[in-house]
């Protein structure tokens, strides 16, 4: 979902719409003078210990001029033998160890993206054949999102990518992506794309901007 809100980005600009931010793919930052947003997939979807390692090495190396950091799992990260509280305590105590090896990075916290169920004979065949549904993984990421939102949201900035996709899930235990915001259940469409991209403009601006203009 990083990759849909990247390319969000890019359809906002397109359309002319006013961008802060230069986008580049990679981790060296050359910004002549401009905010850049440098963006890279690491690790390997379905091994977050391996994005966690890659996000370190590029902090201490390509990306060490960096002020600002965004850590973000996939929901591919969410398997049927993963355990999302397990998942929350290393990524808490990673973090932890970030801010004494790297004072001056702030850190922001993002929700994990969720799904769409299957529909209801599709969720049932494959439950009936012991595979790993949609709406199960729904639930794992619901149950890492919790946690982080427990321990960092009203203390630290939090993006809650989640609750982006999920417009009008309010009070359901475990949220789905909205359907007006993709078409194969995972990954967003045109107006989910724009849609996230332009509350993460927002969020940046509400909650980014003051701490690292301090």
């Amino acid at each position: 979902m990083g990759g849909n809100l990247v390319e969000g980005l890019a359809d906002l600009a397109r359309e002319g719409e006013p961008m802060p931010l230069v986008v580049t793919r990679g981790l060296r930052v050359d910004c002549g003078g401009r905010g850049v947003m440098a963006h890279e997939w690491v690790g390997e979807n379905g091994a977050p210990a391996s994005k966690l390692a890659a996000i370190g090495d590029a902090l201490r190396g390509a990306a060490r001029d960096a002020n600002v950091a965004i850590v973000k799992f996939c929901y591919s990260d969410f398997q049927a033998d993963s355990d999302p509280d397990a998942l929350f305590t290393a990524y808490r105590d990673q973090i932890a160890v970030w801010r004494v090896s790297l004072p001056g990075v702030t850190f922001i916290h993002v929700t994990a993206p969720t799904v769409r169920p299957e529909g209801a004979v599709v969720g049932w065949v494959r439950t009936l054949r012991g595979r790993f549904t949609m709406r199960a993984r729904a639930a794992k990421v619901a149950r890492y999102n919790e946690r982080l939102r427990e321990a960092y949201g009203g203390r630290e900035p939090v993006l809650d990518l989640a609750a982006y996709e999920a417009a009008g899930a309010e009070g359901l235990e475990v949220p789905f992506l909205d359907p007006a915001f993709t078409d194969d259940g995972a990954h967003l469409n045109e107006l989910g794309r724009k849609t996230v991209a332009r509350r993460f403009l927002h969020f940046l601006a509400d909650s980014v901007v003051p701490l690292v203009g301090r």
